[in-house]
């Protein structure tokens, strides 16, 4: 009642549920020509601090992840020419780098990688 003597019926309003459907997200990277499918995946917080999967078409897979000593990759080209000579790494972890999926928190500007411990002496 609102003094007026006129009464005001609280009308409860519900609505239906609506059957929702799961969403599938995807993200599609290209590198050059080629496109890569581009997900994360469970790493292990000790060995990693995240880690992406990237697919190509043809099945072939490679496992990029942001370590503390900077990102590394599983690719080839990395494995044999770049982890610790090219501080800017291979394309893959270039690609993530530069949209944001893996930092570079810590690792000089411009070169994308920290330097690893050296043996001591």
């Amino acid at each position: 009642m609102f003094g007026l003597g006129v009464s005001v019926a609280m009308i409860s309003s519900t609505r239906p549920e609506i059957p929702r459907k799961p969403r599938a997200f995807g993200l599609v990277l290209m590198i050059d020509r080629t496109a890569y499918s581009v997900g994360p995946i469970a790493c292990d917080p000790v060995v990693a601090e995240r880690a992406f999967r990237l697919r190509k078409a043809d099945g072939t897979l490679y496992d990029v992840r942001q370590t503390g000593f900077g990102p590394e990759c599983d690719c080839p080209d990395f494995l044999f020419r770049r982890d610790g000579i090219d501080p800017v790494g291979c394309k893959h972890i270039q690609a993530l780098l530069t949209y944001g999926l893996i930092v570079g928190e810590g690792v000089d500007a411009g070169t994308h990688r920290k330097s690893r411990p050296q043996p001591a002496d």
